[in-house]
């Protein structure tokens, strides 16, 4: 066969990605979320929507995608947060592609290449975070760009001025693309010298995309959303809002004794689940033919590798596994190229063993790619059920059985991310305006950090909202504000709901008091899937309690609730968590007013949940001899 040349390999490689890209992005699009997910999906989407301000680092770049994007789809889904997750599949489909044609360069065979990038594509924390409303997929999709342009200019390629305009992009996107920085900069000052590197064209290429940042300033300041994270509208709060001052007691937080230990858990618990040991074996044979063959990109990937490992492992969080997607990125390159050298050693072998002609050669080559490519399917299968949130409505169908439940102008407590959703239900889809949401911690902290934006926030939606002028950080931290809060609220005739984190709300966060301790001067009664506080003596009677409350209960949405979906996934945990506990209350409330059969039905649907020695002698007690 005639070598194909340079231009047709190209070609041939833009083909390549784009199927790639299609597979993974009906993959991905088959399996995303069908509304909002949980997490920070729903600041994400309210600052998009309202073109308002997210938590730190701002994301000025996501932010004005996501408004473009509800803006271009909106014929297509009704649902915001089904445009914005649509967009996160384009971006995790677009990361497979790239990484594509990054390992077309530094991968002698392409079917690996493409088999590698599919791997990459169907393990679990890449596909998962493509599903919803997230940064990762986008992040990912940068570091795929910037790994190819660099490959291409450790070839020869003069790949420098998109390879600086993308990384100035990208750190519009994710600052902690910033940590990979000085690898990448050793490696092109090594290729090109400091003369070529530090012309003013490609300084302004790399600072030009930076000015996205100045959306939060004009934001802040000329914005009519309710939603201003932070409220950076000075040089000083936009500096505290890109570093992300807010977090950075959880940033490094771990001794450096604790390292090899912390290293040994994300080897076994995160790499390993990602790959499997039928890839990971691969490897080590990588990284020595990386050192044999391409030592500069070796450098590089070691480093970002290294550098990610040890910020995400330091990083204390709960969802920590996202921040490890830049070192899958890096395992995947490394075990496509251990692939590429074993199937080549052992393929060439067995051909000279049997002595096969050229004719043979070929035909068992392109045998053996189909192979290649049919891998990726196994990977697949494995991954598919607990990734799939297709049939995920487990967020939006809690935030909206609390707001469905939640008399007029009621004021909602609240103590875990479910705030961001209910903020999405309010000014997104206009579903219960009269509501006011209060996320403890958030409201606390920025008044206690002299911040005050998230209690500004709040005063906008309730106007005699209590000052917290001459308060001290005792009386902010012992629950007493709070406590004023909710006398304010009842005294005005809005109830009052607490929805805590049955997870941690005995816990204490940030010097704040416990959250079940802040009502201890209140009576707490059951409510639908929440708590209802009550000045003590104005309590209505079991039979009235029972009677809103059989009442409330069939309006409200179960999908998934039963079926073990929370079950897989940390971020949702909390939620089967209150629906026991609401179960639980209510089966006894059921008891009590002797409306047995009801209270078996609740405690049964509990036991679903949770298992609880308890329960199971209550409902033995009440079941028919």
């Amino acid at each position: 066969m005639p070598k194909i040349t340079f231009v047709e390999e190209r070609r041939l490689d833009t083909r390549i990605a784009f199927s790639l890209f299609f597979v993974t992005a009906v993959v991905y699009g088959s399996t995303m979320c069908r509304t909002i997910y949980t997490g920070d999906d729903g600041d994400f989407e309210t600052a998009m929507f309202t073109l308002g301000i997210c938590h730190p680092t701002g994301y000025p770049l996501f932010t004005l995608l996501g408004k473009l994007f509800l803006t271009l789809l909106a014929p297509v889904f009704a649902e915001p947060a089904v445009r914005i997750n649509f967009l996160t599949v384009l971006f995790g489909a677009g990361a497979v592609g790239f990484f594509y044609r990054f390992l077309a360069v530094t991968v002698r065979s392409r079917a690996v290449a493409a088999m590698m990038s599919l791997v990459l594509a169907f393990a679990p924390t890449l596909w998962q975070q493509s599903l919803s409303c997230e940064v990762y997929s986008l992040t990912c999709l940068f570091l795929s760009t910037i790994l190819w342009h660099t490959a291409r200019l450790l070839k020869g390629e003069n790949t420098l001025l998109p390879l600086v305009l993308t990384y100035g992009f990208a750190l519009t996107n994710n600052l902690t693309l910033a940590l990979f920085l000085p690898a990448f900069l050793i490696v092109v000052l090594w290729r090109v010298g400091a003369k070529a590197l530090f012309r003013p064209a490609l300084i302004l290429a790399f600072l030009a995309p930076l000015a996205f940042y100045a959306y939060l300033p004009l934001a802040a300041n000329y914005s009519p959303s309710p939603h201003k994270w932070g409220n950076p509208n000075t040089l000083l709060r936009v500096y505290d809002h890109v570093r992300g001052s807010q977090y950075s007691s959880l940033m490094f937080s771990k001794p450096i004794a604790q390292w090899p230990t912390r290293i040994a858990e994300y080897a076994r618990h995160y790499l390993l689940p990602e790959f499997g040991w039928h890839f990971i074996v691969f490897l080590p044979l990588g990284l020595w033919q990386c050192w044999k063959r391409q030592r500069p990109l070796l450098w590089v990937t070691l480093w970002i590798f290294w550098i990610d490992v040890i910020y995400a492992i330091n990083y204390d969080i709960a969802d920590v596994y996202v921040y490890f997607i830049p070192s899958y990125v890096m395992g995947a390159l490394w075990i496509g190229m251990g692939v590429a050298w074993a199937t080549q050693i052992g393929v060439e072998r067995a051909w000279g063993l049997a002595h096969a002609d050229t004719a043979t050669r070929s035909r068992q080559s392109k045998l053996l790619a189909v192979v290649a490519l049919a891998i990726p399917l196994v990977q697949m299968s494995l991954h598919l059920a607990p990734t799939d949130k297709s049939g995920n409505f487990l967020e939006a169908d809690y935030a909206r059985n609390i707001l469905k439940s939640a008399p007029p102008n009621a004021v909602i407590f609240t103590t875990s991310s479910l705030t961001f959703t209910l903020w999405y239900e309010k000014w997104v889809c206009h579903n219960r305006p009269d509501v006011v949401a209060i996320n403890i911690d958030l409201f606390l902290g920025s008044i206690g950090n002299n911040e005050r934006w998230n209690y500004d926030q709040v005063r906008s939606q309730w106007a005699t909202l209590p000052s917290p002028n001459g308060l001290t950080a005792r009386e902010l931290g012992n629950g007493r504000y709070v406590q004023r809060i909710v006398r304010i609220a009842l005294s005005e005739n809005r109830p009052v709901l607490f929805i805590p984190d049955s997870r941690s709300d005995h816990l204490a966060f940030d010097n704040i008091a416990p959250k079940n301790d802040m009502f201890k001067p209140f009576t707490r009664l059951p409510w639908g899937i929440a708590d209802r506080l009550y000045e003590p003596g104005t309590e209505p009677s079991d039979t009235e309690l029972y009677n809103t409350n059989a009442a409330l209960w069939p309006q409200l949405s179960f999908r998934g609730v039963y079926t073990g979906w929370a079950n897989n996934d940390i971020l949702q945990v909390h939620i089967p968590f209150r629906y026991f506990y609401a179960n639980k209350a209510l089966g006894q409330l059921a008891e009590k007013t002797g409306h047995l059969a009801e209270a078996r039905t609740y405690y049964q649907d509990a036991l679903k949940l949770f298992a609880d020695p308890a329960l199971d002698k209550s409902l033995a007690r009440l079941s028919p001899p």
